[in-house]
């Protein structure tokens, strides 16, 4: 006879990658919710990143963080393809009195695990630094976090972990 395993679902996250300074927005799916689609926003750095999210009883919203300015790139997610890790740099930004930004991002995927992207061309930015968020995670990244204005200055993520309790 097959023994009931109860499932927990518990929140990690991980970051924030670049600016340390104080994190000025938040965003986690919903229960049932899916992200349909990645938008970033770059140029000479990453101006921002949103997300077309589908809602489980039809219809979708978007969010986005960070400026308007740059050039828009769509990541369409393609059915059962999930957000796997972030990459890229920071570094200081010349043309923002030095202050930090993400200067390059790739978003990597259970179906493009090499990243689409780089996203931004990383110019103007002195003192670059990498980053990437940990392989393997224990479940899909369920949203981010970070500090934007006109640009993305921070980013980072939140990850659904699946805890099994056995009694």
């Amino acid at each position: 006879m097959a023994q009931h395993v109860p499932q927990k679902h518990m929140i990690e996250q991980y970051g924030p990658y670049g600016s340390q300074c104080p994190e000025n927005y938040s965003f986690q799916l919903e229960q049932g919710e899916t992200i349909k689609e990645v938008i970033i926003g770059h140029g000479f750095i990453v101006d921002a990143i949103g997300f077309v999210v589908a809602k489980p009883c039809g219809g979708t919203y978007t969010k986005m963080f960070g400026g308007s300015c740059g050039n828009k790139s769509k990541i369409v997610l393609k059915c059962g393809e999930k957000i796997t890790q972030i990459s890229g740099t920071y570094g200081n930004y010349s043309y923002m009195g030095n202050k930090c930004v993400i200067a390059t991002m790739k978003i990597h995927t259970n179906l493009c695990p090499t990243g689409y992207g780089p996203f931004g061309q990383g110019k103007a930015v002195s003192c670059a630094q990498k980053f990437a968020s940990p392989l393997p995670l224990d479940g899909p990244i369920v949203g981010v976090f970070g500090r934007s204005h006109n640009y993305l200055e921070s980013v980072g993520i939140f990850v659904k972990k699946m805890d099994c309790s056995c009694s």
